[in-house]
């Protein structure tokens, strides 16, 4: 396999994931419903930040060794699993709070971390890049492949999640989600809690 086929085919099984429903998707999308586009793209930001640190991860072979070894693996299951559930309890308790209350329990400004910290969180991403890696990358890269992907793979998650912020934070999307923002937070923080769930039990 070539350098250059390696390059696309690894771009696009990332591109076919990062459009996956998932916890990064619900962050992003209820954040530019509550706060805006502005704090959703610096979500948005945050995530394409954590693709990269992934990539580089899987390039580096770290990705290969939590995969090969169960007590690393189960270690990051754990924090990741936790803070999911901290995001979908903080939800929950202020699903009723006006969207001038601190909804969430997170506060706008810290909307490029809270992304970077979300995609993070799941150690099962790890294994999806180790995987991805490990059956497309050819026997011998040439060079500019490992320099290329990583940026790249940022790129198309910040690309993904920017246009979720952007569609998410229209004029008829905040109006209905200033009407319904109770149910919507309730539906939103129990999403995340059962992905926080499945992914310390059944992950």
């Amino acid at each position: 396999m070539s350098s250059q086929f390696a390059y696309l085919a690894i771009c696009l099984a990332m591109a076919t994931g990062a459009i996956s429903p998932g916890p990064s998707f619900v962050v992003v999308a209820r954040t530019s419903l509550a706060h805006g586009r502005k704090q959703g793209m610096k979500v948005a930001l945050g995530m394409g930040l954590a693709g990269l640190a992934y990539a580089l991860i899987a390039e580096l072979g770290i990705g290969a060794l939590v995969k090969s070894n169960p007590t690393i693996f189960l270690v990051f299951k754990i924090i990741g699993s936790l803070y999911l559930a901290y995001l979908g309890v903080m939800m929950l308790r202020h699903a009723r709070e006006t969207l001038g209350g601190n909804t969430n329990g997170v506060e706008p400004a810290s909307g490029f971390f809270q992304g970077l910290r979300t995609q993070l969180s799941n150690p099962k991403t790890v294994i999806v890049y180790a995987s991805i890696f490990a059956a497309l990358m050819p026997r011998s890269p040439e060079p500019w492949l490992f320099v290329a992907l990583p940026p790249t793979i940022g790129l198309i998650e910040s690309a993904w999640y920017l246009v979720v912020a952007t569609l998410f934070a229209t004029a008829k999307a905040s109006s209905t989600y200033s009407k319904a923002k109770t149910t919507i937070d309730r539906v939103a923080g129990s999403v995340i809690i059962l992905l926080a769930v499945s992914l310390a039990f059944l992950g």
